[in-house]
């Protein structure tokens, strides 16, 4: 049986993690954000409160994945068990590179505040692994 693995994360902006998830591959009308925590669920019932949610109709599991922000800002990841553990979808490696893609949108949002243009003052390209990479001009 399979329930929700709950994941303390280091994200704690809600606009640059929406950023990573459509990066990802999710749609922006595919991920319902919310400031009061909505009720998500998992295949067997389980119930877990997030502010960030992809419903399992877009995820293409039948649990929802959540992000729920806590009392000190920092948002917790609830996926799915099953898919977590020894699936191939939303496990660790999954994770890592949504981590990796909220870095560089949260950099980016930064830069873009003190008035940094990209294109100009930087830009963002791959490395030899594939992994996004932000190049700053200052």
């Amino acid at each position: 049986m399979s329930h929700f693995v709950s994941i303390k994360t280091k994200v704690r902006d809600r606009l640059a993690l929406v950023r990573a998830l459509v990066r990802m591959g999710f749609s922006k009308d595919q991920i319902e954000v919310c400031d009061a925590a909505r009720e998500m669920s998992d295949y067997y019932g389980g119930k877990k409160m997030a502010n960030v949610i992809i419903r399992s109709r877009h995820s293409g599991i039948p649990s929802d994945i959540g992000f729920e922000k806590s009392k000190d800002g920092v948002y917790v990841a609830h996926v799915d068990e099953y898919k977590y553990s020894g699936g191939t979808h939303y496990n660790a490696a999954w994770q890592k590179k949504l981590y990796t893609y909220y870095g560089v949108e949260k950099a980016k949002m930064e830069l873009d505040k003190q008035g940094h243009k990209i294109g100009v003052n930087y830009f963002e390209d791959v490395d030899e692994k594939e992994r996004p990479r932000l190049r700053v001009r200052l």
